[in-house]
C-alpha cells in the first residue's frame, strides 16, 4: 500500500435516528474510488453515558443498540 488514507467516518452531531452503518456501507465505493482505503469508525457497542457517550465508556460490548 503506497500511500495509505484513513478517513475519519463520523462526527459529533450526528442526527437523532440517523443511521450511521448504512450511510457508510453506502459511502465505501466512492470512498474507494477517490483512494480512501482505511475508515475510523466508532465502536458499535452501547456507552455508560447514553446518548452522550462518544463510545468508548463501554457499557455492553454485546448489546448493539438493539435494546
Amino acid at each position: 500500500m503506497k500511500n495509505p488514507t484513513l478517513l475519519q467516518c463520523f462526527h459529533w452531531y450526528y442526527p437523532t435516528g440517523g443511521e450511521l452503518w448504512p450511510e457508510v456501507e453506502a459511502l465505501a465505493p466512492s470512498l474507494n474510488e477517490i483512494g480512501i482505503n482505511m475508515v475510523w469508525l466508532p465502536p458499535a457497542y452501547k456507552g455508560a453515558s447514553g446518548g452522550y457517550s462518544v463510545g468508548y465508556d463501554t457499557y455492553d460490548l454485546f448489546d448493539l443498540g438493539e435494546f
